[in-house]
């Protein structure tokens, strides 16, 4: 039973990290000169008031609705991927809500970009009840017939939901609605990273082990814990903080690094 337990959790971190390292290619698309603080700081203010523009467009986007998304996160992987302005000049991950929220909203059936916002959101961000939020308004849109990628839309919300916010129901829930629409999921025709089948069983073994009741604070300090390694802005590290106390621990500094300790 400890061993399956042990699959279980590291199944979901598994998930986290190979999200994680999705992010690691864009990264390389790093401005390397010409960048000072307050320059920085006034493109990230001015990029943010255009992402609440763009969302007030009309909901048809005049018919370019999917060059809208596209543009949005062409520019999302360049924000992303700046990595002088999000660490040294700590502006830290704080608009990827904002990209996100236009990309699905204009584009929801654009599945391979759900991995990108999964880790921006939740692990560089710090907000993953956002990603949740954008998660489910996406996945109304989503049909495992058409969308052979969709079922991982699920996992991708079940991850959040299991190691951020130990919501044991939720993350059930959603593992069930993954593994039901990977058994839908057709390889015809399609390259798929992982074969929906071996997906959907691993999804409905994490949802059986979710049926009783689970002590997912343990998950939540590890997953926490990672959103303060990835954290470069002060906001961030408050949002990790306040988790953190509602989990009994806090952040002190040791050797000159942020480390989890209990209370």
């Amino acid at each position: 039973m400890r061993f399956r337990n042990l699959a279980i959790n590291l199944g979901a971190i598994a998930i986290l990290g190979a999200i994680t390292l999705s992010l690691q290619l864009p990264k390389l698309n790093q401005r390397l000169s010409g960048q000072t603080q307050e320059e920085t700081r006034k493109a990230v203010r001015d990029e943010e008031a255009r992402l609440k523009l763009i969302r007030q467009l009309p909901p048809r986007g005049f018919g370019f609705n999917n060059m809208i998304a596209n543009f949005a996160f062409l520019q999302f992987l360049q924000y992303f991927g700046d990595d002088i302005a999000r660490n040294d000049f700590q502006t830290g991950y704080s608009l990827s809500p904002l990209y996100f929220d236009n990309i699905i909203e204009r584009d929801p059936r654009f599945t391979r970009s759900y991995i990108y916002m999964s880790a921006s959101v939740s692990l560089f961000a710090g907000v993953p009840s956002k990603a949740i939020e954008i998660y489910n308004k996406g996945l109304n849109f989503l049909n495992p017939d058409q969308q052979p990628l969709a079922y991982t839309v699920w996992r991708y919300k079940a991850t959040d939901q299991l190691l951020f916010l130990g919501d044991a129901k939720g993350a059930r829930e959603s593992y069930l609605r993954s593994a039901e629409w990977a058994d839908k999921a057709s390889l015809s025709g399609k390259t798929l990273v992982e074969d929906p089948k071996v997906s959907a069983e691993l999804s409905r073994q994490s949802a059986q082990w979710l049926e009783e009741a689970r002590d997912l604070t343990k998950a939540q300090v590890g997953a926490w814990s990672l959103v303060l390694q990835n954290a470069t802005d002060k906001k961030t590290v408050q949002i990790v903080a306040q988790e953190l106390d509602k989990l009994g621990m806090k952040i002190e500094i040791k050797n000159g690094q942020q480390v989890v300790v209990a209370k």
